[in-house]
């Protein structure tokens, strides 16, 4: 039951503040300007996103949206459908609530609602609303309001999706009225992936210094790869539950396509990968994969972390029997192979005798060879894995074709056969050979 539906039906106060903001340390002067600046561009970019996000909700909802200021003022809305009366068009049009409907609405003593409420407007001639309050603490920002008179009930998933929405619609209601975009501490956490180069190694710099992030392994980034039509409010509703389970262990830095990108601790990654598998169960999310990559005391810049947590969730994603959450320094060769593109055909080039095995009519041959490299050649260990005897293993390499026999007795034709192998495995689970 989430947040929403629990203050609608027992009464009690709703949407706590989200994140405490941190102070920021010392900063040169160009820290200084960036910080405006990005502050400033941050609050025109919650501006645009507050648009998709109500016409999502809009969709998922099945009725249209609307989100007022403080002083009953329209932010912005959703496509208005068949639902829309005379009040709400009136209100859209003039920019503001008619002085008659307001003063019935203060006497409802709606300000003072903590939890949503129901309104009832028909001596307006309008249909019945559902008036979701918009607080920071004890302080009123707005109210998202839902048109219910005439039209189905909404349902869980409805109350989920709305919840989520308030949290992102908060942040920039807050930030409209005190005309801050973010605290410092989200400001740096968020310029570590900018696209500046320069500012992004100030933000690390910043971060290491004024807010607990230590160059070392002890630190990583976490790429959690979401479905690519995953919506503005789905992303919302699992990152708000992220941040609120795993606060102290995970802050979020952004997003990298369809992907949530995560700093964390080394120590917590199996069990921030387990919420995080939970939570996008329960915000009906598609959870793809998950990557992990840890900084090193030579890093910067956190971009090249980034793409590496990335690169390692590409590969937990093609490879699923490697395991849906992966780190990428435990599966080093798995990146260099996925770091190949090129020509499934050129495998020849690379290993006749790779190529000969992927294209074998005998199958057996191929898994083998492939058991017998994975354990270098330890027979005793090669046997367990294929569930066969000693003499049939040897019998098995004896009538392995020449190309291949040739390259088990090289080392480095065996070093090129087993990443062809691998490499071949990689294709064929993106669908480049069949």
């Amino acid at each position: 039951m989430t947040a929403l539906r629990k203050g609608y039906e027992l009464g009690l106060p709703g949407f706590a503040s989200s994140t405490v903001a941190s102070i920021l340390g010392d900063k040169n002067d160009r820290w200084d300007d960036h910080q405006m600046h990005d502050s400033e561009t941050r609050l025109l970019g919650r501006s645009l996103d507050l648009q998709d996000l109500v016409d999502e909700l809009a969709e998922t909802l099945g009725r249209s949206v609307v989100i007022n200021d403080n002083a009953y003022r329209p932010v912005v809305s959703s496509v208005q459908g068949d639902e829309i009366d005379d009040l709400r068009a009136r209100a859209l049009l003039r920019r503001g609530t008619p002085a008659r409907e307001r003063e019935y609405l203060e006497s409802l003593h709606l300000p003072l609602a903590r939890r949503p409420q129901t309104v009832d407007l028909r001596q307006f001639n309008a249909h019945e609303r559902l008036a979701v309050p918009i607080r920071s603490d004890d302080e009123l920002l707005g109210f998202l309001w839902l048109i219910t008179g005439g039209l189905p009930p909404l349902r869980e998933e409805h109350f989920r999706a709305i919840d989520a929405a308030v949290d992102v619609v908060r942040d920039s209601l807050s930030a409209r009225a005190h005309n801050h975009a973010l605290s410092a501490r989200e400001t740096v956490m968020r310029s570590l992936l900018a696209s500046d180069p320069v500012v992004r190694r100030d933000a690390l710099s910043v971060a290491v210094r004024a807010h607990g992030v230590t160059r070392g392994e002890e630190t990583v980034v976490q790429a959690v790869a979401i479905g690519h039509d995953t919506g503005v409010v789905q992303r919302a509703s699992l990152g708000r539950a992220l941040e609120s389970v795993a606060r102290a262990t995970l802050t979020f830095i952004g997003e990298v396509g369809a992907a949530l990108i995560f700093l964390g601790r080394a120590d917590s990654v199996e069990q921030v990968s387990t919420m995080v598998a939970a939570e996008a169960e329960r915000a009906g999310v598609l959870l793809r994969a998950i990557g992990s990559a840890s900084l090193s005391e030579t890093d910067h810049d956190l971009r090249p972390v980034v793409d590496r947590a990335l690169a390692t969730a590409a590969v937990a994603e093609m490879l699923p029997q490697l395991g849906t959450s992966l780190r990428a320094e435990e599966i080093g060769p798995w990146l260099l192979i996925a770091d190949v593109v090129t020509d499934p055909n050129r495998l020849q080039w690379y290993s006749p005798a790779a190529y000969a095995l992927i294209h074998d009519s005998d199958q057996l041959r191929r898994h083998t060879v492939e058991a017998l490299l994975d354990n270098a050649h330890q027979v005793r260990k090669v046997c367990d894995v294929l569930h066969i005897h000693r003499t049939t293993l040897y019998y098995r390499l004896e009538n392995m074709p020449d190309v291949v026999r040739d390259a088990l007795d090289d080392g480095m034709k065996r070093s090129a056969l087993h990443l062809g192998l691998k490499l071949a495995a990689y294709w064929e689970n993106a669908g480049h050979i069949r």
